[in-house]
Formats: structure tokens, sequence, C-alpha cells
């Protein structure tokens, strides 16, 4: 170890190794986002971010107020929690209506706000937020979650109604009421119950463009400044008649989405790409180092068995290891990939049985010298046994060759798959870097350049040329420590 940290090779592959190594082990801690799932859904079920955000620093950066980051508008609407009900204000226009908190119940988990009707009328709820930025919103959602429940007895109809309103002050005085939706039905009242676990608003709706054209949201948001958020219940119809209706109204989110997001910003699908990288970095450590063991282990045993029992044995083995060398080996891993699937499973088993062919020679030459040696003829006259012989004099003597090839093994296996993911052969069940890739490649932003958004493209190339030097750079400096021919005197 010491001479390792003496060299300067390694002492530098040694450094980006632990920085990868940290990425891989505590980067998970610090994003929860599936790299994966299109519009990962941390807040509620709503999409995370908006697609193709630029990255969230840049606004910072560069001191241009165009860039946007998400507004949080009721990122504490926990119903399911009474402190979350404190931003909010209620308001109702009969003594007939009565809004409360219900700890016991709800529409998705326990705790809700329950609006009961004894009589016709509206029950509105209302939230303010401020907003900062100049441009307006790239879109904006809200959702929440409702059941509605009646003991209708007649038949009689009655609605129940939800309209959502954006109210912005004035900067002359008074107000301005925006709808943020056209009406939306949640029941009619001739049902037992009505049960919605999940319901969602946005901007991007048809009703809204009818209403303010073809930017509702430069409508809506103008200016920055304080704005309030409502919801409005109205019932119509005979109360009694269709049994005293009660709508239980459960974790209201409004998110106003920016267009920048995040460390590295979104892709297409509106998932964060640090997220992608960190998920790729665990997928190269996980990837390289098993199909650099499992090559190594095959070519090892291959080796040593041809090398040391030679004969027939040592000619069937090397024949079939030149031809598996004969042969291409990405198409061959191509036709593998589509028989057994994309998986990250697969994937290993594939470059760590295609990889040893090389390893195995190497080995097999450093066998046929060694057996030779005076050492091996004395332990094989003390009656030492075959398996004896290998596993206490032979495999020892090819342990240099070991370190030195796992670490060189460990950049070929990151190449391949990154080469096979970005041809869109790559595992489909985890995120790698060359996936990251192939998304962009797919996404149609190919025809913009690379550079056009490069914190897409960029970050997981200059991680996987990083990853393979700091091997390249350790298994060199194993290979001038270890290697009697180039060891420093």
């Amino acid at each position: 170890m010491k001479k390792i940290l003496q060299n300067k090779k390694a002492t530098a592959g040694l450094i980006m190794l632990l920085f990868f190594a940290f990425l891989a082990i505590f980067g998970p801690i610090f994003v929860t986002d599936n790299p994966i799932l299109p519009g990962s859904v941390p807040v509620g079920r709503m999409p995370l971010a908006a697609v193709s955000d630029y990255p969230g620093w840049y606004r910072d950066f560069t001191g241009n107020p165009t860039y946007t980051n998400n507004v949080y508008a009721t990122s504490n609407a926990k119903f399911s929690d009474p402190n979350g009900l404190k931003m909010w204000q209620n308001s109702t226009t009969s003594s007939g209506i009565t809004v409360s908190y219900n700890s016991q119940t709800g529409p998705d988990v326990k705790g809700c706000l329950q609006i009961n009707f004894t009589q016709a009328g509206n029950a509105t709820i209302a939230t303010s937020f401020y907003y900062p930025y100049t441009v307006p919103p790239k879109e904006y959602a809200t959702e929440f979650f409702y059941s509605v429940q009646t003991q209708n007895q007649t038949g009689q109809l009655g609605n129940i109604t939800l309209y959502a309103y954006f109210t912005r002050q004035l900067p002359e005085g008074g107000q301005k009421i925006l709808p943020a939706t056209t009406n939306l039905t949640l029941a009619n009242t001739n049902t037992a119950f009505t049960l919605v676990p999940y319901h969602e608003i946005c901007s991007i709706n048809s009703d809204l463009y009818r209403l303010y054209g073809q930017d509702p949201d430069a409508v809506i948001f103008p200016s920055p400044g304080p704005y309030t958020f409502e919801l409005v219940v109205q019932f119509e119809g005979n109360a009694t008649a269709t049994g005293n209706p009660t709508v239980l109204l459960g974790n209201v989110n409004l998110l106003l989405y920016g267009n920048s997001f995040g460390l590295l910003g979104t892709d297409d699908l509106a998932r964060d790409l640090f997220s992608q990288l960190i998920a790729g970095t665990q997928v190269s450590f996980i990837l390289g180092l098993v199909t650099a063991v499992v090559s190594v282990a095959i070519g090892l045993i291959v080796g040593l068995v041809a090398g040391y029992v030679g004969g027939a044995t040592d000619e069937v083995l090397m024949r079939i290891n030149d031809m598996l060398l004969v042969i291409p080996s990405l198409p061959l891993m191509i036709v593998l990939i589509f028989v057994l699937g994309q998986s990250l499973l697969n994937l290993i088993v594939v470059i760590g049985f295609l990889g040893w062919m090389g390893f195995a020679r190497t080995v097999r030459s450093a066998i046929l010298s060694l057996k030779e040696r005076s050492f091996i003829e004395a332990v094989k006259s003390a009656g030492g046994g075959r398996f004896y012989i290998i596993r206490k004099h032979l495999i020892p003597n090819v342990f240099p060759l070991i370190y030195i090839t796992l670490a060189m093994s460990v950049p070929g296996a990151i190449v391949t798959e990154a080469a096979l993911s970005f041809l869109g052969l790559g595992p489909q069940d985890v995120m790698s870097w060359g996936r990251i890739l192939y998304e962009y490649e797919i996404s149609g932003q190919i025809a913009t350049g690379a550079f056009s958004v490069w914190y897409w493209t960029i970050p997981p190339g200059v991680c996987i040329a990083l990853l393979s030097l700091s091997f390249i750079l350790i298994g060199f400096a194993l290979d001038e420590i270890l290697n009697p021919r180039l060891r420093e005197r």
C-alpha cells in the first residue's frame, strides 16, 4: 500500500475512484427521485419539475431573470397533519355549511378537511403565496384527494362542483379573480359513495386556452406579487333530500413550475438528470467490478487448467479460446442481449463471459513457465499433488497478473455497457450513464447539437471517461510495482 500511495498514477487514480465511490454510496441520500419513472413524483403525485429544464443555478450564475425555479405554493398542505391546515383560511356562504378537521378518516390517509352541507351553497378554502419572478411559470399544477359521502334515500339529484381560482392583488388596489380551471363535477349525490383518490388541475387545459388565449400562465401570473389560491366547493340541490352530503378533501398541493431545476436540470420526460447521474455511478461500479471478477475468474481457471494439465485438454481449451477471440465481440453481444433480454444481470453475464480470453492466454503462458521451475519439481518430488501445487505455488505466483487485469478490465466493461446502451441495447431496469446518452439521442434534441443541452450530454460522458481513467491509472501503477521488469529499483 505504501508503494501504491507513493506512485503518482496510483494516487491520482485512487482520488478519482474515491470520488465516484462517494457518489455511489452517499449520492442516493441527497436524491430521492426515481431516475427511470417519467416525471418522478416527490410532490404528492405531481411531476417534480417541467420537461427540459435548465440547471437550477442558471439564474444565480448568469443573472438572467428569465430563468425561474419551482415555487411550492402549498408545500406543507398535509391535511393528515393538523398543522398543515394553518396555511388555509375557510369561509362559507351559509350557516348550514360547516368546515372542520377530521383526524379519523380521509380520502387517502387519515386526516382531512371535512365539509358538511345541510343547505345549498359554497365552502371556500384559500391559501396565500408570493410569486417572485417577472416571467410567468412554465406551467402550474395542483392536486387533491377527495371523496363524497351521502345518505341519499329518495333518488333526488344534487350536484357537487369544485371551482379553482387565483386571486391577484392589483398594483392600483383591489383584486383580480382568475379561474384556474373551469368547473369540475365531483359527484352527483344520487350515488351512495364516491371515491376519487387523486385529481390534478393544471395549466395544460383546453378550457384555459379558451379563456385566456395561447399563454394562460402569462395572464394569470403577469408579474411578481402576492397571490391567493382558492378552492370553492359548491353544492346545488336539496340537502335534506339528498342526504346531507359530506365532502372529504385531503392534501392539496399547488406547484408553479419554473424552467430550471436541480443541479443538472431535467430531461424531456421531466426526470432529474442529477438523480440519473448518481444512479449511473452505482450501475457502473457494480457492472464494472462484477464483470471484471467474472472474466478474470474464468480466464484464471481456463489458463491454469490449460497450462498445467496440457495435452488434449490444453488443445481443446485454446481452440475454444481462439474461436471466441476471432468472433467480433460487439455483434455477438448484440445477439446475446436480444436473446437473453435487456437487464443489468444479463449484461454482466454477457460482458463477463466474453472478456476472459486474453487473460486466459496470459495465465497459460505464465503457468507453462512456472511448472518447469525447479521449486515445482521439488514439490513434486516431496509428494505434492496437482491441486496442492496449483493452490499453493502457481496461483500465488500469478496474483500480480490478477490484480493488474482486474484493474484494467473494469474500464472495458464500463465502456462496453455505455456503447450498448447508446445503441439502445443497455439494461432497461436501471439508469446507466450510457442510457442517459441514449435517452438524449432519441429525444430529438440531438439535431440542435450536443452542447445546446450540455448538462444532459457532457456529465455522463465525462464520468465514463474519468472512472475508466481511474482504473487504468491504478492498473498501470500496479504493473510498475508488481512487474519485475518495470519495478523501480
